[in-house]
């Protein structure tokens, strides 16, 4: 095996889809090591095959043997709480009744018809408070309701369970807790998530402008300021900082303490806190500190900083590490308890494992340098809010940086294309990735470019940033007909009393022109950021544009 830093792998190719699965790097050893990928996927009309790969600097010769392959079945029952969307905590002047979205695949030998699914309601010492028995429907998938409107505020369980012919229980899925509490609850809350899967932040709601950075750290505010106030030119209102993740608190304070003149508000990184990660604190690794112990004592000492609104668990993990976040967000929450968790994935085909582990999951589709065209940005946004059932919120990193030889420095129009496809397929924040290293830092060599590039990030992030009453607002149709639907996709918000907005990208990387309908006539339409006009057509029941390959357009209506 290889004795220099790199390592050998597994890889799942699937054509045409243009898919694949590695399993994780094997590196150092001389000894038979196995390794392991779940939820490798095939979609239909794909063809699969492997490879062997070495990747990064090796050396010597790799073995492989007793290489296996085995279909993953679906289990027979899973449940997701849609509502309460956070934490299981139901609000008192909010809706008191539970959704939770069931899936059924038949065991071997029986059939749909022969099954039932009950969901339990049971209070802290375990009584059963109402029992909800259910046929699931042809396809197996159903939303059941449970009222909970009559149980007083307190904490509960609501659990679902397979019975089988001859009402026999043939599976447990794992309970959810849900907390009924007073609406006052949320005034001491530094951060949560509203049942729009809206972030509060500050005691307002926000759409998140995040900001991916990597610094050194001090212990005065001062050594922090000059560099948050150039990225303050952009209205960014969240930070995540992953060199500044040594496990101790103190290290955060003078950080989070030079953001708040900025109104910018901070995750903390803990997705290293894991003893076998290079990244793993020093200072722990040293007194042989166990990782519950360091995110214990991290999250209680950041629990009282008001600006930390939450932690960073997982960067790009493989659904192999889900079980190990999903203790993780267990402490934080039990420390941190009005705080969010993020996660950003990019395993395609993995996002549903990790919906019940964190408060919030993004997805990172790099595509500038690489064989997915612009719009799978849109794509993969889609595809996380999909697996969450639209039930938990979505935030998406937009590409940023120079990936590869093949790669090239975003433009401003890419900026914006690329944020507002996302925004359009339903993200309720964008971040950026990075304002550091092997990001925009790597433009230092030239000052004027490395500014002229930020500025760019500036402009679009200002366009975002003025529409924000629009991006937390409901939406609302404000369409009857469009004449390019499936390639161009839209986005409607009705402000009632107000203006309307069309928020849309052309999904393809052809020119398109676009013919709407309104629902009700216009008087005016312009381009947001675009400092033009369209004239609607005579009476005003609608309007065209043009949209160049992958071009986004938000358009207000009056």
């Amino acid at each position: 095996m290889p004795k220099r830093p790199g390592g050998t792998r597994i890889v799942l190719w699937e054509r045409p889809a243009r898919g694949w699965t590695p399993t994780k790097p094997i590196l150092g050893t001389t000894d038979w090591t196995t390794t392991v990928k779940a939820h490798a996927e095939v979609a239909d009309g794909s063809i699969g095959s492997f490879a062997a790969q070495a990747l990064g600097p090796v050396a010597g010769t790799s073995w492989f043997r007793k290489f296996s392959l085995r279909r993953e079945l679906s289990a027979p029952l899973e449940t997701f709480l849609l509502y309460p969307n956070y934490r299981g905590m139901m609000f008192s002047d909010q809706s008191q009744v539970a959704r939770v979205a069931i899936d059924v695949n038949p065991p071997v030998n029986t059939t749909l018809a022969q099954l039932h699914v009950v969901l339990e309601v049971t209070d802290a010492g375990g009584k059963v408070l109402s029992t909800h028995r259910l046929s699931p429907p042809a396809n197996g998938s159903t939303v059941a309701t449970v009222d909970m409107g009559s149980l007083p505020l307190g904490r509960y369980r609501l659990q679902g369970y397979l019975e089988g012919p001859r009402n026999k229980r043939i599976l447990a899925q794992s309970p959810y807790t849900i907390a009924k509490v007073s609406s006052g609850t949320r005034a001491s809350m530094k951060a949560y998530i509203d049942s729009d899967n809206i972030i509060h932040m500050g005691g307002r709601p926000r759409f998140v402008i995040g900001l991916y950075d990597t610094t050194g750290y001090g212990l005065r505010p001062q050594v922090y300021t000059p560099r948050l106030t150039a990225i303050a030119k952009a209205p960014i209102n969240l930070m995540i900082n992953y060199f500044i993740a040594n496990g101790r608190a103190d290290v955060i304070y003078p950080y989070t303490e030079a953001m708040e003149p900025f109104g910018i508000f901070y995750l903390a990184t803990v997705s290293a806190f894991f003893p076998e990660m290079r990244s793993y604190p020093g200072w722990a690794r040293a007194g042989n500190v166990p990782s519950d112990q360091v995110i214990t004592q991290y999250a209680k000492g950041l629990a009282g900083d008001s600006r930390v609104v939450g932690y960073y668990t997982c960067d790009e993990c493989a659904s192999e590490r889900q079980p190990r976040t999903f203790h993780q967000y267990d402490l934080i929450k039990q420390n941190d308890p009005a705080s969010i968790t993020f996660a950003v994935e990019n395993y395609a085909n993995e996002f549903q494992f990790w919906r019940d582990t964190v408060d919030v999951l993004g997805v990172d589709p790099y595509v500038l340098g690489t064989r997915f065209p612009e719009s799978y940005v849109g794509d993969l946004t889609r595809k996380v809010i999909g697996a969450v059932h639209g039930a938990r919120p979505v935030w998406t990193v937009i590409q940023f940086f120079w990936q590869n030889r093949l790669s090239h420095f975003p433009t401003e129009q890419e900026l914006h294309d690329m944020s507002w496809m996302a925004i359009t397929e339903g993200a309720r924040g964008v971040f950026y990735w990075s304002y550091g290293v092997r990001g925009l830092d790597w433009g230092k060599r030239d000052p004027v470019l490395r500014q002229q590039r930020y500025d760019e990030l500036v402009n679009v992030t200002k366009g975002i940033s003025a529409l924000e009453p629009v991006l937390i607002a409901p939406d609302s149709p404000v369409l009857s007909a469009n004449s390019a639907s499936g390639t161009v996709i839209t986005k409607e918000k009705d402000l009632k009393g107000a203006s309307r907005y069309l928020i849309s990208y052309n999904h393809s990387g052809d020119s398109v022109t676009a013919n709407f309908t309104l629902r009700r006539p216009a008087r005016a339409v312009s381009v947001a950021g675009e400092n033009r006009s369209i004239a609607p057509d005579q009476g005003g029941a609608g309007f065209k544009d043009i949209y160049a390959p992958f071009q986004a357009h938000v358009y207000k209506i009056d």
